[in-house]
């Protein structure tokens, strides 16, 4: 069996000892690496029911998330979130920083979304 790796970080427990990892946290940058994010610490276990409530995952699809690394949550799909679709207004913004147009989910792109169910912005 693999070995997990933390839901926050996405190291393993090999990994941290092999680099002597002493915090949780996600290092960004070019030039100069600065910490980004940090918890407390590490996150090996499966998210429970009602931590995935709280990440807003739909009931029905909390067994395909129990794994969801913590940052990827804002980007699961549309139809596993109780918010829905992110519906595009055709504001100038929305193009500029997304890429959608008026109708368009701004998180999965997809056409139409204003006919289905969706968060208004």
């Amino acid at each position: 069996m693999a070995e997990r790796e933390c839901l926050n970080c996405g190291e393993t427990p090999s990994s941290i000892k092999q680099q002597g990892i002493v915090l949780c946290g996600i290092v960004g940058g070019y030039y100069v690496l600065e910490l980004t994010e940090e918890w407390p610490r590490h996150r090996w276990v499966d998210w429970r029911d009602a931590e995935l409530a709280r990440f807003g995952v739909k009931p029905e699809a909390f067994d395909r998330h129990r794994r969801t690394r913590t940052l990827t949550f804002q980007w699961i799909a549309c139809a596993d979130t109780v918010r829905g679709h992110v519906v595009s207004d055709g504001s100038d913004e929305d193009r500029e920083m997304y890429g959608a147009i008026a109708g368009q989910c701004i998180a999965c792109r997809k056409k139409d979304a204003d006919q289905e169910g969706q968060v208004e912005r």
